[in-house]
């Protein structure tokens, strides 16, 4: 039997070798079929390792596991530790934490990249955790009862085991989501350090400069969590004038300002070092007073309710994207508050919470943004010279600066409402890059008719005075097919056929692959919808006219992506795979509606055929769960939960259709997964527990159990539900070979 856990353990060690190191030959049996046997080496007792080392040990190997590392690994390289459970195992995540605290380690800062905020108790079980030492300098912080000594004043949160320091290293974990690729980071009071090297080891963020007043702190952070992309520097930020930074991307700020004696100080330092399309993500506590309504704590100067907080960035030109209250237990605001991390109304009253964390961006129609959008544009994603026309965000649009802003998905601002409130307001400020606004504007339209009206006023306004030469510049030609697909989607779902019918044929007459052989999407989709219009109209050479004319579209921006593969375009614009897939996916529809024309089914058939090969699109529904798990966008993911309740309603349904499920499994813990879960418990269905190929010992979803393949004990006649989207096959026959029920769509 297999007595440790299939998970936990990181895929590589984190020394850049590819070897773990494991006490004895009994920890390597024990350790079969967990990882490669090529990645495994047995410890040498009579040598001493002078490089940086990584070590698997088991929770009932820790004495050996430090001795070990005390007599044969060197004190001056960077030494991992994973300490895995076993199944026996009976101890607490304090217990080992604090062994490992007090040998000398902190906690990998990449656990919390896993771990989430809302579950953690004090009292939980043990799961596989991995530790860092740290380096002997020499600095006295580096031991840690010097450390504790000075608890009140500052700690490194990654060496202490607390509901308070949970709550400090997680807003640092909340807002390395937030990081996008090339960004260069500041992290302002950056304390001990331990925060800042979280957010460097995203692997998207160029260079994190942290910086604090206390110079005692700014040399052990240096010298404990330093490396390449981490530098820290004393900075007093009274005095922000002084500074002569290259601008960032993020600006980070965590009980900052409460400490600083004009806290007008930092947002001038965001105005004077931000980027114009950058972010700041801060958090204040939220009204620490007393009976004599100030802050007790001596080190604080001001106290910060919401109204506060929230204007003054509206002072200094702020968009706040995104408010979050956090609460955890022991402090002495809300003492027995359990763990929170939520989202709330920007609009919300004052609320009872402990932190006030938000994420904002400049408003670029606001006064004090306007010289800083005169300099220089750059994106980090994209620092290569020449860059495909494309990716050229500098040459093609008015403002690049609105790009990662309001377009780039999974970059822009999260929440739609406040990014539909943005576009409006660009749109009334002036008149750059308009037919991009009017697109992102028609992306977010209510529900009431008369802003369809005027909105589709604009749009034929603005694509009415383009000219020829005009759609030679590569983004007006991008956008003039976007604007003019979705203006024809709207008239469409207006009742306005002909209308539809004058748009479609705009998006036709342009050469998308001047721009980007994936904006071929928009015109094969074009070709669809017009073949849906001549079939409602009984024109079924027509219809086939226009889905061959998509095929035709699809073997010519083949050929211009091959061109540009060929170029090394898509070493730098990664997106045109995935993209090329959705345009084979609408390949697909093309090909599926030009088979049932050629049979005798009517037309209202396959028109009732159409709509459900649309809403199972196989590229596309696979790219948005992707894009689900890998986005920060909370908007984004609530969307997803829309999309896949189609999906959802066909498991339920062929559920249903099982006489005797048995015990019920749902393989995954995506979206699809928990709205599968809600979807059941609606129906009073009980779910045994989930399967994921990456469950930690003791995981929960819902306070549902999920185990690994290998620890479920799923057995004949249970019922496991696939929500894979494009596995799903594969996974089911070994379980089928064993007599396992398994609801999966193909």
């Amino acid at each position: 039997m297999n007595l440790t856990t299939q998970s936990g353990i990181p895929e590589a060690p984190y020394t850049g070798k590819l070897q773990f190191i494991v006490l004895t030959p009994q920890s390597l049996t024990r350790l079969t079929g967990t990882l490669p046997a090529s990645m495994l080496m047995v410890a040498d007792p009579a040598t001493v390792y002078a490089d940086a080392c990584h070590v698997i040990c088991f929770d009932d190997e820790l004495d050996a596991a430090f001795r070990f590392i005390s007599e044969n690994t060197a004190r001056d390289q960077a030494c991992y530790v994973t300490a895995v459970k076993t199944a026996a195992a009976q101890h607490s995540q304090q217990h080992i934490e604090n062994r490992f605290y007090d040998a000398g380690f902190h906690l990998d800062a990449r656990e919390w990249l896993v771990r989430e905020y809302a579950p953690l108790t004090d009292n939980r079980a043990f799961v596989t955790t991995t530790f860092r030492g740290i380096k002997q300098t020499g600095h006295p912080l580096c031991t840690l009862n010097n450390l504790l000594a000075e608890r009140d004043l500052h700690m490194d949160m990654l060496r202490e085991f607390s509901s308070r320091s949970d709550a400090h290293v997680f807003r640092y974990a909340f807002a390395q989501q937030f990081i996008r690729p090339g960004d260069r980071l500041l992290d302002c009071a950056c304390g001990l350090g331990y925060g800042s090297y979280l957010m460097s080891l995203n692997d998207q963020v160029q260079q994190v400069t942290a910086v604090d007043i206390c110079a005692e702190s700014v040399s052990y952070a240096n010298q404990v969590y330093g490396h390449d992309k981490l530098g820290y520097q004393t900075l007093d930020i009274d005095q922000y004038a002084q500074t002569s930074f290259e601008p960032f991307d993020l600006i980070t700020s965590f009980e900052t300002i409460e400490h600083v004696v004009d806290y007008h100080s930092f947002f001038k330092l965001c105005l004077k070092s931000l980027k114009p399309d950058g972010r700041v993500i801060a958090s204040v506590p939220n009204m620490w007073v007393d009976e004599t309504g100030k802050d007790p704590n001596p080190y604080h100067f001001h106290e910060f309710d919401w109204r506060k907080f929230a204007d003054l960035f509206a002072q200094y030109g702020f968009i706040l994207e995104g408010r979050y209250h956090q609460t955890a237990p022991g402090g002495f605001k809300l003492p027995q508050s359990p763990r929170r991390f939520e989202k709330a109304s920007l609009d919300a009253p004052e609320t009872e919470t402990e932190w006030l964390v938000v994420v904002a961006t400049p408003d670029l129609t606001h006064p004090l943004w306007q010289t800083p959008q005169q300099q220089p544009y750059t994106n980090p994603q994209y620092p290569e010279q020449p860059l495909p026309g494309y990716v050229d965000f500098a040459a093609g649009y008015q403002n690049p600066w609105l790009h990662r802003q309001v377009v780039q998905v999974g970059q822009r601002i999260e929440d739609a409402a406040v990014r539909r409130h943005y576009v409006e307001r660009l749109l009334q400020h002036n008149s750059v890059d308009t037919m991009m606004l009017l697109t992102l504007q028609g992306y977010g339209l209510p529900d009431e008719f008369s802003a369809w009206q005027t909105w589709f006023k604009a749009s034929e306004q603005a694509l009415s005075a383009q000219s020829l030469q005009a759609l030679a510049q590569p983004f007006s030609l991008r956008w003039y097919v976007s604007l003019a697909y979705l203006t024809a989607v709207k008239q469409l779902e207006a009742g306005n056929r002909d209308k539809a019918t004058q748009y479609f044929q705009f998006v036709l007459e342009a050469d998308c692959n001047l721009f980007c052989p994936v904006l071929n999407i928009k015109a094969i989709e074009a070709e669809y919808q017009l073949a849906k219009l001549a079939l409602c109209n009984d024109k079924r050479e027509h219809a086939l006219t226009h889905l061959a004319a998509g095929k035709q579209r699809i073997f010519a921006s083949t050929k211009v992506f091959q061109d540009c593969v060929e170029n090394g375009e898509d070493e730098i614009a990664e997106f045109l795979w995935h993209e090329m897939a959705e345009l084979y996916d609408a390949g697909a529809l093309l090909n599926k509606l030009m088979i049932a024309l050629g049979s005798d089914k009517p037309a209202s058939d396959i028109l009732r055929q159409c709509s459900n090969w649309e809403n199972n699109k196989r590229f596309g529904l696979f790219n948005l769960v992707e894009k689900y798990r890998k986005s920060s966008d909370l908007t984004f993911q609530a969307d997803m939960q829309l999309i896949a309740r189609s999906y959802i309603n066909k498991l339920v349904s062929k559920l249903s259709q099982l006489e005797t499920p048995g015990n019920i499994y749902i393989w995954g813990t995506g979206v699809v997964a928990t709205e599968m879960l809600n979807a059941l418990q609606k129906k009073s269905v009980q779910v045994a527990a989930f399967i994921d190929s990456q469950a930690r010992s003791g995981q929960t979803l819902n306070d549902i159990p999920v185990y690994t393949l290998a620890n479920t004990p799923v057995k004949a006649l249970d019922t496991v539900i696939l929500t894979s989207v494009g596995s799903s096959g594969v996974l089911a026959k070994p379980l089928q070979e064993q007599g396992v029920q398994c609801v999966y769509l193909a």
